[in-house]
């Protein structure tokens, strides 16, 4: 009898046990000094958040605290509005604890010269499709300040020509940089020199490879000339469209290395097109050879 009742409370503490670790709470550590990498500043950005289960800390670390201006260098959101916005969300079984206020500083990277170039000549190139040969090369050096952006913030780049279509020779570019809101970072003008290195072919088709450059008719649409792009026949079917999210697989040799980019233009077989690079934020041209798959081969034959 003793040895039943002994054998009942240990399965009992054993389920109390367990009951407990199952109803552990997730726990929010507010730190002093915290980044943030984007306008928007989450809970993840100022805390540390354990305990609980994993998809209880993925939705307590992803609420939103502070969205923050474009040129912000920092705020302070004090331990009290991390426990209010948790309650707000309804979100059970939460304890924050830590520092009283927490310190959010912006990391931020400047927009790089080849971004803005790179725009520009796509653009150019886009608006010269019937030029063939066609070579774009920045005139003079950029000497205006870049704005400097939160480091992981999406940003427009827009180019502008004030040349009519096909032009050669000096040509402007009206530049603006924007913030994914649609705030004005910087209006600026850069100047390409635009020149034809072919003669142009009256029976040429448009393909790739040959003496005539290709151009997507999708509004929009930029693609580079035929002397950037490979040997491949280009199709009419668009794979590849502007702001969607493709795979990019980067070879060199035996070497293969598959990443997400964003395209920034549509593209069809065969065509070359920039993506950018989601880590880096710089653009890079790649071939498109499939539907959402692009290609950039390093150290060997070029795309």
């Amino acid at each position: 009898m003793r040895s039943s009742r002994f054998l009942l409370a240990l399965l009992g503490a054993a389920l109390v046990h367990t009951g407990l670790r199952a109803a552990d709470p997730v726990v929010v550590e507010v730190l002093e000094r915290s980044t943030a990498g984007t306008m928007m500043v989450t809970v993840g950005d100022v805390a540390v958040v354990s305990g609980g289960d994993a998809d209880a800390r993925v939705r307590v670390a992803r609420l939103d605290l502070a969205d923050l201006k474009p040129r912000d260098q920092n705020v302070v959101i004090g331990r009290r509005s991390v426990e209010y916005r948790i309650q707000l969300a309804g979100t059970d079984a939460v304890r924050v604890i830590g520092a009283e206020r927490s310190t959010v500083t912006v990391v931020r990277r400047t927009v790089t010269a080849d971004e803005v170039v790179a725009v520009a000549r796509a653009e150019l190139f886009r608006h010269s499709a019937d030029t063939p040969g066609l070579a774009i090369e920045l005139a003079t050096p950029l000497v205006v300040k870049l704005p400097e952006i939160p480091r992981d913030e999406r940003i427009s780049i827009t180019a502008k020509p004030r040349a009519k279509a096909g032009a050669t020779g000096r040509v402007q570019m009206d530049m603006t940089i924007a913030s994914s809101t649609g705030e004005t970072l910087l209006a600026f003008a850069i100047h390409l020199d635009v020149r034809s290195n072919a003669r142009p072919d009256p029976g040429a088709v448009v393909r790739a490879g040959g003496t005539s450059a290709s151009v997507s008719s999708m509004p929009g649409a930029a693609v580079l000339p035929a002397s950037a792009v490979g040997t491949a026949p280009v199709t009419n079917e668009v794979l590849v469209r502007s702001r969607q999210r493709v795979e990019v697989q980067v070879q060199n040799g035996d070497l293969k290395v598959v990443m997400v980019g964003e395209a920034q233009q549509d593209g069809r077989l065969g065509q070359t097109v920039f993506v950018q690079n989601l880590d880096s934020k710089k653009l890079v041209p790649a071939k498109v050879v499939g539907p959402g798959k692009l290609e950039i081969e390093i150290g060997g034959k070029s795309p």
